[in-house]
């Protein structure tokens, strides 16, 4: 089984280091590809990918480190890291990868991949949706640090076939947490419930997770956005409840005081960002429904 990893920043990072560090050390018919570009390549052939994590610092090398698809060649599974506005460009550039029973899985901070894949690309991938709970930054080019949360991983969205079994097992003995949900939607969207209104705020106001968590005002503000997001969720056959909100308000308490969103980090690099699709879609989408949110309207103005 060859396995790409498309972007090895944050997630792409956090997924290919114990994939390299078990697979490059154990003889098996297991191959890693780290799928990148620019400095981000060169570091990781010179080097190998750092990775900081429980207070040690790693240097893994993959099997194959390449941004060529004739190099690269066909691939039985290919895992999408890259930022949500770059999804469609990395998919079509690394198409010459994939054959019809190749796996594709997503992995971005949106709930909508599936459609934007098929509209552009049509039904015929094994595509699956997914999501990862996870603090996860780049540091510099090929040196990722993992900040915290579970980097728990849900993929899904179809009946479970056995190459979907074999490859959560290829996962699990290189110790990552990976759970199949044949009903995905609900994950997303639970994931989405934290992620966007959390990004959002954070961005806005400026503040760490651990600054937003100790700020009652803006926590209201917080619970007021998660009300707003779902009842889109419910709109689009989600049901999100009130105990969904309570989590998804929990899970700031699991991540480093720190922590900052990756729509936060590149607002404040002025670099391309998520926005589009974290504030921008559900607000959009809320129009297009009917349902009112002056609280997404109000914080969409501040970034």
């Amino acid at each position: 089984m060859k396995i790409g990893i498309l972007g090895i920043g944050g997630i792409g990072g956090f997924i290919g280091a114990p994939l390299a560090r078990f697979y490059t050390k154990n003889q098996s018919r297991i191959e890693i590809v780290f799928i990148c570009r620019g400095k981000t390549k060169t570091a990781i052939k010179e080097k190998g990918l750092l990775f900081y994590h429980d207070k040690r610092t790693e240097f893994l090398h993959p099997h194959l480190v390449s941004d060529n698809p004739n190099e690269i060649g066909k691939l039985d599974v290919l895992i999408l890291a890259t930022k949500s506005y770059a999804l469609i460009d990395a998919l079509e550039d690394f198409n010459l990868c994939l054959s019809s029973e190749s796996i594709v899985i997503t992995l971005q901070n949106m709930v909508n991949s599936k459609d934007l894949i098929f509209n552009k690309f049509g039904k015929d991938l094994n595509l699956l949706e997914g999501c990862i709970y996870v603090a996860s930054n780049i540091k510099a080019p090929g040196n990722i640090e993992h900040l915290g949360g579970p980097g728990k991983i849900f993929i899904g969205g179809v009946k479970e076939k056995n190459e979907y079994t074999e490859l959560l097992s290829v996962m699990h003995a290189a110790g990552i947490n990976i759970s199949y949900e044949e009903e995905i939607l609900p994950v997303l969207w639970k994931k989405y419930l934290f992620v966007a209104p959390v990004a959002a705020i954070t961005t806005a106001y400026d503040v760490t997770f651990g600054e937003l968590l100790v700020n009652k005002p803006l926590m209201l503000i917080l619970e007021d956005m998660m009300k707003e997001l779902s009842k889109l969720a419910i709109s689009k056959g989600v049901k999100l409840t009130n105990k969904d909100i309570e989590s998804a308000l929990g899970l700031l308490s699991k991540f480093p005081f720190e922590s900052k969103s990756s729509l936060q980090i590149d607002y404040e690099q002025s670099k391309p960002n998520e926005k589009e699709f974290l504030v921008n879609y559900v607000i959009e989408e809320c129009i297009k429904k009917g349902i009112h949110c002056p609280i997404y309207h109000q914080t969409s103005k501040l970034i």
